[in-house]
């Protein structure tokens, strides 16, 4: 329909529209008209219309902009997860970083990001309007614009991290480790391209971590996937630098061990845990590892026993160091028995020492590890095939096929045929090993060929593997042993003084493996006093349940020191074998019951046989059956090791018996900070820890009972902070243990 407007806006005409569905009623505006000309009126009029609808105008520019600003914001997210989809999910692996196209594609995905989030942040920073809905959305816009700061810190980060891998990638191609080409896997300046990489990281990492206490994800355009994926990754991001930092001071030391600037020579020798050990099991087979430019060479295992018991026995005569004659009990001291120390320092310097005299060869350190390792490393590479024995190891049956093989005679036997070893009276002792030696082969061949991802897992598995002892490394680098010591991968022992500390060291001198049969378990009830001082009262438990072959004898012989501050004094204990003969062996059948007062020693009717030792120095029963003493307090208050004090002693066990040790110790105060306790295990072992703290009625002011119950393969931390606030009659002021 034609209008016929009389003014530029024909303002009557749409009133007459607006009233018509509705009651009729005189427009306001033409009741306070004060103007008589028609273009004032008119002006009037618009302006009156821009009032009204300038409010609707911001909301649909504002509308407008910020579907702008979330568009922008959207695109450089997903930019982002298209990097993430390129190296995960589906087929890929670690693999994929050493892809030189999708290296390229995730370079272009990372500068699209990079543009994307530049452009949201000058979008923000120049846009007047972004004023206003920083009036209306504050929440949105600061979580857009910390997420446009952290959209660029994240992208740099994909750029630095490309332009790395893009430049190593040349020499990542095909197994890692494997040495069979001249070519180092690492040189001195990758190793230096590894430090510059990591300082442009951790800035930018700081940058998210202080822009991401400015997020409010639920007000960011994502997909609820996205925000949970966006969440993890923030949330591992402080572990991340911590990690990354500790990374940048341990390169130099990790460029030494991998041989980056000369060859590197390491001592391996395996830890059998069931024969227990200080510093985690015995230590009858090594090696020579060489590592050349962080490539591997061809790797065998060896039976020190070939050396040791050879007819020019280097071992003959030779005592244990002065420090642990006063238990040592066996004759011939050599390599086989160095780890008399679970300080691992201390024993690997014995170890190296003892290698250079018997074999004549200098290595540049010493690593040992334990089955436990080696299980974990099969999980991650799979089972290993030993055609010639049709034998297949895994994980669930490494330990007994190694003990079958070493110690049966059938298995023994199966190893002369195989490796055809010359019919003579020293067969079995020549074979014993060799089966052991020809899988420690094929799993480091395995290794030095297995793929990038896989080598990564292992390289997880090995750092996990030095906090539980399970991997222990000593090198004669000064500078890089202490900066193991500073992170607690030393397998060193606590010789602190300004806080508490426990170390149960066992050690299993039975010529048996049964330590895998013996649950032990430590209880550990501590007393706080008004002085701060700490009255210990430890009971050990060892419950002795023969559940296969010990491939020795049955009697569980066990070496026990527990270390303690230099300044503790010894209250009394008891569970110790006094070398005061009761019954058994010599002097007759024991007793069917009735046999411990103290019921320290629980045995089934008729289970006291003792039986043969393996032989031992001063042995006052010396090729005969031996006698159960009788139990009492320990026997040996020197300690070996320095900054230490120590309660020592045997403790021997008849098969299928359980044995209760008790030994108390009060350690006085060690300064004015918060108490401290610091529980270490031993390497090898897997006890059930129960610590406790109470409080005596004049120390509740002071501290809070606490009680702490642990299954844990690492050494426990405990620290219980003073209150100050409580009496004794205080609620919750009690010296019953507390949850």
């Amino acid at each position: 329909m034609k209008r016929n407007f009389q003014t530029p806006f024909d303002v009557t005409r749409i009133d007459t529209m607006q009233t018509r569905n509705s009651p009729r009623r005189v427009p306001t505006w033409q009741l306070h008209t004060p103007f008589k000309h028609p273009y004032a009126s008119i002006l009037v009029r618009v302006l009156l219309l821009i009032a009204l609808f300038l409010p609707s105008m911001f909301v649909i520019i504002e509308g407008i902009n910020a579907a702008q600003l979330y568009t922008t914001a959207h695109n450089g997210v997903q930019h982002l997860f298209n990097v993430r989809s390129l190296f995960t999910g589906g087929h890929n692996h670690a693999t994929g970083f050493l892809d030189a196209t999708k290296l390229q594609q995730a370079q272009q995905e990372f500068i699209a990001a990079h543009n994307d989030f530049q452009q949201l942040h000058a979008q923000l920073d120049r846009d007047a309007v972004v004023g206003l809905l920083d009036f209306a959305l504050p929440q949105q816009v600061t979580s857009v614009r910390a997420l446009s700061q952290i959209g660029q810190d994240v992208a740099d980060i994909g750029l630095r991290l490309t332009y790395t891998a893009g430049r190593i990638t040349p020499t990542m191609q095909g197994p890692l480790l494997a040495a069979k080409t001249n070519r180092p896997l690492i040189t001195p300046a990758a190793l230096a391209l590894f430090g510059t990489t990591v300082d442009s990281l951790l800035p930018r990492i700081n940058d998210i971590l202080s822009q991401s206490r400015l997020l409010t994800l639920s007000s960011l355009p994502m997909s609820e996937h996205q925000r949970q994926q966006f969440t993890l990754l923030l949330a591992a991001l402080p572990q991340g630098r911590i990690d990354l930092a500790q990374g940048r001071a341990l390169l130099n030391a990790i460029g030494w061990v991998l041989g980056v600037d000369q060859p590197r020579t390491f001592l391996i020798q395996t830890m059998d845990r069931t024969e227990l050990r200080p510093t985690g099991g015995f230590t009858g087979q090594y090696g020579e590892l060489k590592i050349i430019g962080g490539r591997i060479a061809p790797f065998s295992l060896h039976d020190i026993s070939l050396v040791e018991y050879a007819s020019e026995n280097p071992t003959a005569g030779k005592a244990a160091p002065q420090a642990y004659r006063s238990w040592w009990p066996f004759a011939n001291w050599g390599i086989r028995d160095s780890n008399l120390s679970a300080d691992f320092p201390t024993s690997a310097r014995l170890a190296i020492n003892l290698y250079e005299q018997e074999v004549g060869h200098r290595v540049d350190g010493n690593i040992v590890f334990s089955p436990f390792l080696i299980t974990h490393v099969l999980q991650i590479t799979g089972p290993i095939r030993i055609p010639a024995y049709g034998e297949t190891i895994s994980a669930q049956n490494l330990e007994a096929r190694l003990h079958y093989y070493q110690l049966d005679n059938k298995g023994i036997r199966k190893e002369e045929i195989v490796e055809k070893v010359p019919n003579t009276p020293d067969a079995p002792t020549l074979a014993r090993k060799l089966f052991t030696a020809r899988l420690a082969h094929t799993l480091i061949n395995q290794v030095r060929q297995a793929p990038p991802d896989e080598i990564i897992a292992i390289a997880r598995e090995m750092l996990h593997a030095l906090q539980t002892k399970d991997l222990q490394i000593y090198v004669t680098n000064p500078n890089i042993e202490s900066l193991l010591a500073r992170y607690d991968a030393a397998g060193a022992m606590d010789r602190s003084r300004t806080h508490d500390g426990i170390f149960i060291v066992q050690a299993n001198l039975s010529a048996s493996k049964a330590s895998q049969y013996v649950q032990t378990t430590f209880q550990d009830v501590v007393t706080l006093d008004a002085q701060r001082g700490a009255l210990h009262q430890l009971r050990m438990h060892f419950n002795y349940r023969q559940r296969g072959p010990v491939y020795g004898l049955d009697t569980y012989r066990d070496y026990i020191r527990v270390y303690v501050p230099p300044t503790a004094h010894f209250v009394n204990g008891n569970g110790f074998d006094s070398g005061q003969a009761l019954c058994g062996g010599v002097l007759g059948s024991c007793p069917l019951t009735g046999l411990a007062p103290q019921n320290d020693l629980v045995c089934p009717p008729g289970g006291y046989d003792v039986g043969a030792s393996a032989p031992m120095l001063g042995d006052p029963y010396q090729g005969r059956l031996h006698p159960l003493d009788r139990t009492g307090p320990p026997t040996n208050m020197q300690s070996d090791e320095p900054g230490r004090a120590m309660f020592g002693g045997w403790v021997v066990i008849p098969k299928n018996c359980t044995l209760t040790v008790t030994l108390s110790w009060y350690v006085p105060a060690l300064g004015q900070a918060p108490y401290t306790l610091l529980f270490q295990r031993q390497s090898g072992t897997s006890p059930v820890v129960d610590l406790t703290i109470q409080v005596n009625a004049a120390a509740c002011r002071y501290f809070a009972a606490r009680h702490l119950h642990v299954l844990d393969g690492r050494d426990i931390l405990l620290t219980f902070p003073s209150h100050r606030t409580k009496t004794p009659s205080s609620p919750g002021c009690s010296t019953q243990p507390g949850l």
